[in-house]
């Protein structure tokens, strides 16, 4: 694998975040799993020092998307991944966010971010 860089997942529920990260275990790209924004927050701080690419943001409520206005006053890019699917039609109409389809499978799972760490990776 050739992909570089490692990225942050937010996750409150728990099994897709894990499921992401347990694929990335034998690899090269570190992932940073998370169920608090404050505890993200501070890694966010220690950018250079994790060098993460983006955070990928696992909801299941749109309700959840409030906290995610923390994340964006940092200017941190953000990759949006709804469990629900009223939610992902919802952020795919809206122009300038990059949403993740997770009713796919784990391989399309990973496929899609290796493919955000590609485009997003300077």
């Amino acid at each position: 694998m050739k992909t570089k860089g490692n990225l942050i997942i937010y996750d409150k529920q728990g099994p897709l975040g894990n499921t992401i990260a347990r694929s990335f275990q034998k690899t090269q790209i570190a992932v940073y799993k998370n169920k608090k924004i404050a505890r993200i927050l501070d890694l966010v701080k220690l950018k250079q020092k994790i060098n993460f690419v983006f955070v990928l943001f696992i909801f299941n409520e749109e309700y959840e998307l409030v906290e995610c206005t923390q994340l964006a006053r940092l200017n941190v890019p953000i990759i949006f991944a709804p469990t629900d699917k009223h939610s992902y039609k919802n952020l795919r109409k809206m122009k300038g966010i990059e949403v993740m389809d997770v009713s796919k499978s784990k391989n399309v799972h990973i496929s899609q971010i290796l493919d955000f760490l590609e485009t997003h990776h300077t």
